[in-house]
């Protein structure tokens, strides 16, 4: 039993060690940062899509809390995974990394926000999508600037 158990605990922590790793270059490095924009920009944009519905009377409560709850999840997952990536040492990849790091952590709080006014019942706050509007289309801009 201790055996297999060490087997099971050494096995997944190999499985996890390489899932990320160093970014062996610039383009390398770009090409995740464009994958991560991509994912935060579907799920800030399924987040605003799914809110503005439901503020149209298209869609129930017990609909858009899920959907914000899976929005916010995977935007800390995206936004873990592209900060445990080490970048080359260039300033291009701090760069990118400085461009793109504030748009992961602005979209997730912002979609955070939704996510607690639509369970309290805050109707007149879940109107207000400004700010994870504006952060999408920066998200769709980083991703279009770094796309090869």
């Amino acid at each position: 039993m201790i055996r297999s158990t060490v087997l099971g605990i050494a096995l997944g922590t190999l499985a996890l060690s390489g899932c990320v790793g160093p970014a062996p270059d610039d383009a390398a490095y770009e090409s995740k940062a464009v994958l991560t924009a991509q994912t935060a920009l579907s799920a800030a944009r399924t987040a605003l899509l799914t809110t503005r519905t439901h503020a149209d009377d298209r869609l129930p409560r017990t609909y858009l809390e899920p959907v914000l709850v899976n929005a916010e999840q995977t935007l800390g997952s995206v936004r873990a995974t592209f900060d445990s990536v080490q970048p080359p040492a260039t300033s291009a990849a701090d760069e990118l990394r400085a461009a793109l790091d504030p748009l992961l952590e602005s979209a997730a709080s912002d979609v955070t926000e939704l996510r607690i006014a639509a369970r309290r019942g805050q109707t007149s706050a879940l109107g207000d999508t400004v700010d994870l509007s504006g952060v999408a289309d920066q998200l769709e801009a980083f991703t279009e600037e770094h796309r090869g």
